[in-house]
């Protein structure tokens, strides 16, 4: 070898290269194969996610007195319960597989990387979509609840959204506390809610006005919304589903505790569809509800012991071709989620009264409806799944081509104009100018009272014009990409 080397020093080369890359792919080949072997995926969880996407589908499809004649609390009640218990469990299986245990390796960009093209890409799809159909109907909306994920054209299941959103934000913590204290965090995740309901019992009762029980603001409404659409509200679900990643059966002395809790909430779910119970109090001419929400912690053990019976029982690698498209439809859940908000979002503004009369008392109408809708949102669900888990195997997803960001840079600018709106609202509301007029009519006179209202108002409406403009720029600035040189000489695709 010395001789060789000193006769040939390229061939030594290339051979100390050749002896560095083999052992260094035999050291990280066992690794690949541990991380691999680590990543169980479980069909009874695309099983429940698939069952419970159906659940979304048929509640929308329903009415309201059609699903409380069918005992909808027992069904429809259970649906978010799934996702949540599912969520959990799935994070801790993921980052179990990560090793990660800080709060830096939890909150890492890989993370959020992930968490974005998974979610928040496809929704912004979905967000573009919704502005186009509430401008072919005129019905675009933006107000406050546009802040918390609202779409322009309001569609059912839009509330799951801004959990979601969230549960990105805090799901690292919950795991990182899980970590150090199992059964405390799970405790705090059931806290969380009851903490919540606390306090909307407290400082959000209803009132009766003309004999239908309101809030008694627009405000109070909207901060009822923003609790029962936050994460912090369905975190039970969360915690049980983290606790269960650690062990699934429900036999084990682990989960014992859910057979106790299961008849407990069985019995809450009979007094409330059965006998009407209702945990609140009526004081005179208010309302003060000890429970909201209708995906409470009293629903959660139901649910859960669901889940644990379903791990334990149905096969974790089944064969054959039902059993794939149940695989696939639980997959592609979210993307079905976000098709039927769509889908439903034209069908309820063309009927806005379906959820009290839908077809009447025609139930094999009902049926058939929903049959109907489960093809259409299941079909365009898999598909837009399909497309983009294409993107991915091309190795360049769609939006990361120049035309997606063209897209996203035009989607920002028709947002900053929402947002410009949505803000003049709330600075004109907190500085007294919507008091003025409705107080003083539409004729607007500046003095010293509307004077702050409006220079504040006047330095918002610069600030997103510019965010608008500079949305505008990079939309129309962005390159297209650009060819491979090798590609240009006559070369091999790379």
């Amino acid at each position: 070898m010395p001789t060789e080397r000193l006769l040939n020093p390229n061939l030594f080369k290339l051979n100390r290269l050749a002896t560095l890359s083999m052992s260094q792919a035999m050291e990280e080949a066992p690794i690949e194969i541990s991380e691999q072997k680590k990543r169980v995926k479980y069909w009874q969880v695309d099983a429940l996610k698939a069952f419970a996407i159906a659940l979304v589908v048929m509640d929308h499809s329903l009415t309201w007195e059609l699903k409380s004649a069918i005992g909808g609390v027992f069904w429809e009640r259970t649906a978010i319960p799934i996702f949540m218990i599912v969520m959990g469990f799935n994070m801790g299986l993921s980052f179990k597989n990560r090793g990660a245990t800080t709060l830096r390796e939890l909150y890492s960009w890989r993370y959020f990387k992930s968490k974005i093209e998974r979610y928040v890409f496809p929704f912004l799809l979905l967000y573009l979509g919704s502005f186009l159909l509430g401008v072919y109907f005129n019905a675009i909306t933006f107000n406050e609840y546009s802040l918390i994920g609202w779409l322009p054209f309001w569609g059912p299941g839009n509330w799951f959204i801004p959990v979601l959103f969230g549960s990105i934000l805090v799901l690292p913590l919950i795991y990182r506390g899980y970590l150090s204290y199992p059964k405390l965090t799970v405790f705090l995740c059931f806290m969380s809610e009851i903490l919540l309901q606390l306090f909307m019992f407290y400082n959000l009762p209803l009132v009766l006005v003309d004999g239908s029980w309101l809030f008694q603001s627009y405000e109070a409404a909207f901060l009822s919304s923003v609790i029962r659409t936050s994460i912090l509200f369905l975190l039970p679900g969360v915690g049980l589903g983290l606790w269960f990643s650690d062990d699934h059966n429900v036999k084990s002395r682990r989960n014992a505790a859910m057979w106790v809790a299961f008849p407990l909430s069985v019995a809450y779910m009979v007094a409330y569809q059965i006998l009407g119970y209702r945990a609140e109090i009526i004081d005179g001419l208010y309302r003060y509800r000890l429970i909201s929400g209708d995906y409470t912690f009293l629903l959660i053990p139901y649910t859960a012991l669901i889940f644990l019976l379903a791990m334990k029982y149905l096969p974790s690698k089944p064969e054959g071709r039902l059993q794939n498209l149940i695989k696939r439809v639980g997959r592609a859940s979210y993307h079905i989620l976000l098709v039927q908000i769509l889908y439903y979002s034209v069908w309820y503004y063309m009927n806005p009264n379906w959820a009290y009369i839908g077809f009447g008392t025609d139930y094999l109408s009902h049926v058939l409806f929903y049959l109907f809708n489960v093809v259409i949102t299941f079909a365009g669900g898999i598909l837009w799944y399909e497309a983009e888990n294409a993107a991915y195997k091309r190795g360049k997803p769609f939006w990361r081509h120049n035309y997606a960001r063209r897209a996203v840079y035009g989607t920002g600018a028709f947002m900053s104009i929402a947002v410009l709106g949505m803000v003049i609202e709330i600075v004109s509301e907190l500085t007294g100018l919507a008091e003025w007029q409705r107080t003083h009519g539409p004729f607007f006179v500046l003095n010293q009272w509307t004077g702050p209202g409006v220079v504040a108002n006047i330095i918002v409406i610069i600030i997103m014009l510019g965010v608008c403009l500079f949305f505008i720029y990079k939309a129309f600035m962005s390159m297209d990409d650009e060819i491979p040189p090798e590609v240009l000489n006559g070369g091999p695709m790379p």
